[in-house]
């Protein structure tokens, strides 16, 4: 069964993203140290006091740590004598909670318009599912990146600081087809296609005609009717609870013109048979 680690796992991999090691040390001069690394891994941090003789291993409600920004704040002021050691991973492009973030979109996205849950899906539509939040991870990092302004200097220096926009647009742009073309051929997504049966109404009764399954020619099984929800023709954007339906069978006498395969037996003597479409 599929869950949402799997799916940021193959965006991780697909965006070749994986956590880097690193390790410095700082000597005590206030409580804020910058890291020197972005996106940091907050669950393999480790932060210890180092006074030349032992070291004292700090919890991580003893410190604040910008992640996005690699900037380790201590919550009390350590002495002169002490020195900061810390160790961790790093990613060069999304922390592990932003891309727990895209994913989850992805995800919902879909399992929306496929109205199944995560875990029943099928290891080619979670492996598209999983493109899709590289799609939604690349928008974001070409967002941020947009930001990024080429500087030009009067001595010829030229800093071409657009460039990695660029690089993640086109990467948007290959990943984004790829996502596309895998969900047309499954036919997922938010683009999905559904197929529709037109419903007439009565001018006699003005009630919905009556669907029923087809059958092959010869087939004498009693006709089984089709049950589809009424709509009001507005696009549901609230989940609902399942009414329990209480005319799923209506003992009635078959309407006059039509023909049927089926087995009719007659009401018993007094009972009025009345037909409700």
């Amino acid at each position: 069964m599929a869950t949402a680690s799997d799916i940021e796992e193959i965006a991780r991999r697909y965006l070749r993203d994986f956590p880097k090691f690193f390790q410095t040390s700082f000597t005590v001069v206030g409580r804020t140290y910058e890291l020197g690394q972005i996106n940091v891994d907050s669950d393999s941090l480790w932060v210890a006091l180092f006074d030349g003789a032992t070291t004292q291993e700090l919890n991580a409600d003893q410190y604040d740590l910008d992640e996005r920004n690699g900037v380790l704040r201590l919550l009390t002021l350590p002495s002169g004598n002490q020195t900061v050691m810390v160790e961790g991973y790093y990613y060069e492009w999304v922390t592990p909670g932003d891309l727990s973030f895209y994913a989850h979109h992805a995800i919902e996205k879909h399992v929306h318009t496929i109205n199944a849950p995560l875990e029943a899906l099928a290891p080619v539509v979670i492996d598209t599912i999983g493109m899709a939040a590289v799609v939604e991870t690349l928008w974001a990092l070409m967002t941020e990146y947009s930001r990024d302004i080429d500087v030009i200097t009067s001595e010829s220096v030229h800093i071409p600081a657009s460039q990695r926009f660029r690089m993640v647009q086109s990467l948007l742009q290959f990943w984004d087809n790829e996502y596309r073309t895998a969900a047309k051929a499954l036919n997922i997504g938010l683009e999905r296609l559904e197929v529709l049966n037109l419903r007439r109404v009565s001018r006699l009764t003005n009630r919905l005609v009556p669907l029923y399954k087809a059958k092959e020619l010869g087939d004498y099984s009693p006709m089984e009717r089709i049950w589809p929800p009424i709509d009001d023709g507005t696009i549901e954007i609230e989940e609902g609870g399942d009414s329990l339906r209480e005319d799923v069978y209506v003992d009635t006498t078959p309407p006059s013109g039509l023909t049927t395969t089926s087995p009719y037996f007659p009401p018993a003597q007094g009972a009025s048979s009345v037909a409700y479409y």
